[in-house]
C-alpha cells in the first residue's frame, strides 16, 4: 500500500486504476518515443515524486494499492518517456520476465 494523494490529468489519466486486463509487462513492450516535456508528463514527474515520498526512496512500484482499496497502475507511455528523459533509470525485467518497479534517475 501507498499512502499518497495523487494528482490528476484529465482526459488521459497518468495513474490508472487497474482493470480486468491489466498485467505487468516487459521492458521490451514499452515502445513510447521520447517526447518533449509536457503538462502531462510534468503532472506524471510531479507523482512520481510524491510516491517516492511516500515510500521512503526512489525503489517505486508501477503498481499498488493506496488506502482506500483502489489498485492504481502507472502510466506505461509516461513511464517510458521517463526512462527515454532519464528521469527514471533504465527499465529491466524482474525474475518474472516483467517490470515490476522502476528507479528514479537520481539518489532519493
Amino acid at each position: 500500500m501507498v499512502d499518497v494523494t495523487l494528482e490528476t490529468w484529465s482526459p488521459s489519466p497518468v495513474i490508472r486504476k487497474v482493470g480486468n486486463g491489466y498485467a505487468r509487462m516487459p521492458a521490451s513492450s514499452y515502445a513510447d518515443a521520447a517526447a518533449r516535456l509536457t503538462a502531462r508528463q510534468a503532472v506524471f514527474y510531479r507523482n512520481l515524486i510524491r510516491i517516492a515520498e511516500a515510500v521512503g526512496g526512489g525503489n517505486l512500484p508501477v503498481d499498488f494499492f493506496l488506502p482506500s482499496g483502489e489498485h492504481m497502475y502507472l502510466d506505461r507511455g509516461c513511464i517510458r518517456i521517463a526512462e527515454l528523459g532519464g528521469f527514471v533509470k533504465p527499465l529491466h525485467d524482474d525474475d518474472a520476465g516483467v517490470v515490476s518497479s522502476i528507479e528514479l534517475g537520481w539518489s532519493v
